[in-house]
């Protein structure tokens, strides 16, 4: 994309951990700021478009961050190349409820490109 810096030269694990330290802090935009601007997000199991781009995913996970309180527990991570695939225990504040997912994240040029999720 021509209007879209490159991010820094970080690793497919680095920016992953990145990203998880800041949907865990609930800063939404140092969240946003490690995926690609036209970034695609995916339920693995249907591979139906959940999000397209920062602005989509900025609606999706604003709830999320100020009034759900998610947190994200990694529980096991795979780097295979450019792909990183993270096993994670999400709960919400005030719930007892422990819910699974894993994650597989697309990274090029110093950005998350693409996502997939699976969750319980």
């Amino acid at each position: 994309m021509a209007n879209e810096q490159k991010g820094p030269e970080r690793s497919a694990e680095e920016l992953v951990q990145l990203q998880l330290e800041n949907y865990n802090a609930h800063d939404l935009e140092g969240f946003l700021a490690v995926y690609a601007e036209d970034a695609k997000l995916y339920n693995l199991l249907d591979g139906t478009l959940m999000a397209e781009g920062r602005e989509a995913m900025r609606e999706r996970y604003r709830k999320r961050f100020a009034v759900d309180q998610v947190q994200a527990k990694l529980v096991n991570r795979m780097v295979i190349g450019s792909r990183v695939i993270d096993h994670e225990e999400v709960t919400q504040a005030g719930s007892d409820r422990v819910l699974q997912a894993a994650a597989i994240y697309e990274t090029s040029e110093g950005l998350i490109r693409a996502a997939w999720f699976v969750n319980e």
